[in-house]
């Protein structure tokens, strides 16, 4: 896609990323409690952990291997286990868990993100070298067609220029383990009609001229297993990338409706009752919907919820964006 001027960014503009389009998406009464009340649950999520975990010890790998000798990876593995465990501890969790912590992390854990690590930089490392990384942790906004001041916006992992072609690495943990090697075909096919993937793309090409497509990088996280990578590359035709912008437009204008309802004679908000017990399990905020109609009704977020509100233009560094044209 060509790069076209952006409009001026500001913090006072609305701001939608994929985190808050997906709640919606699933649930409107899950996007209600999540980010207009901003209430959250107090337990640690160990699966979002080891993926924060995992992205911290991504950026050191890649920002430290390019040009080394093949006897230094060591040293890179040291620096970006490092890493993985700053974050790691931020989010609460042990650095050494007991077993019966380990019981409950499963395969997510320090030991298995240290073996995962080695294989990694094994299985990337002629990628590594010959790929030259353009940006890390590269935020973006996307002003969406037919409404003002309001921006799609995400943040890109890597930024690379490999052969010629510039485009967005994606890290990505799964136990969606394939029992005769691998991910599962479902895992791997999902990508490619992923919306973040699209905005991704989309995104990519404002900020990066040339920028083609996005790889996802996908690690399994397993207790035995630990070299298994796979590059799942994901490239959109211009037409599917504008029907992606018209649809997230139209997501949009149907939470800013919910909005002006809150309060009204019309339903805000209403569950998705479909959606209360998912994938991975039930909905966070299940026992909430079980117990009251109405959530705004309370006085604050009741036992084992705190309030907390999702904050992507600071999470994300969009500051860095705000009166800046794209590159």
């Amino acid at each position: 896609m060509e790069k076209t001027p952006l409009p001026e960014l500001s913090a006072g503009n609305r701001y939608y990323d994929n985190t808050m389009l997906s709640a919606y998406k699933d649930c409107p009464r899950k996007y209600l409690i999540r980010h207009i009340l901003g209430w959250r649950g107090t337990g640690v999520s160990h699966a979002l952990a080891f993926g924060l975990s995992w992205h911290s010890a991504m950026d050191t790998l890649w920002q430290h291997s390019r040009g080394l000798p093949t006897g230094a990876r060591k040293d890179v593995i040291h620096l970006s286990m490092d890493s993985f465990l700053k974050t790691w501890q931020a989010e609460g969790l042990p650095s050494e868990p007991t077993i019966e912590q380990m019981d409950v992390l499963g395969a997510r854990t320090p030991g298995v993100a240290q073996a995962m690590l080695d294989g990694y930089l094994q299985e990337r490392w002629k990628i590594i070298q010959e790929a030259e990384l353009l940006a890390c942790e590269q935020p973006i906004a996307v002003p969406l067609p037919g409404v003002t001041d309001v921006w799609y916006i995400g943040r890109l992992d890597k930024v690379i220029s490999l052969n010629g072609d510039i485009l967005t690495l994606e890290h990505k943990t799964t136990t969606e383990y394939k029992k005769d090697g691998g991910f599962k075909t479902a895992y791997v096919e999902g990508w490619y009609s992923d919306s973040q993937i699209k905005g991704y793309q989309f995104g990519g090409g404002l900020f990066f001229p040339g920028h083609s497509q996005v790889w996802v990088d996908a690690a399994l996280v397993h207790k035995t297993v630990h070299n298994a990578f796979r590059l799942i590359p994901v490239a959109h035709q211009t037409p599917l990338l504008l029907e992606w912008a018209a649809d997230t437009r139209e997501w949009v204008e149907r939470i800013e409706t919910d909005t002006l309802r809150i309060g009204t004679k019309h339903i805000a908000f209403p569950k998705n009752e479909n959606s209360c017990m998912g994938k991975f399990g039930p909905c966070p905020f299940l026992n909430i919907c079980r117990t009251t109609p109405d959530p705004m009704q309370l006085d604050g977020p009741p036992e084992g919820f705190v309030e907390d509100f999702w904050k992507p233009f600071d999470i994300l560094g969009l500051d860095k964006l705000t009166n800046k044209e794209p590159k």
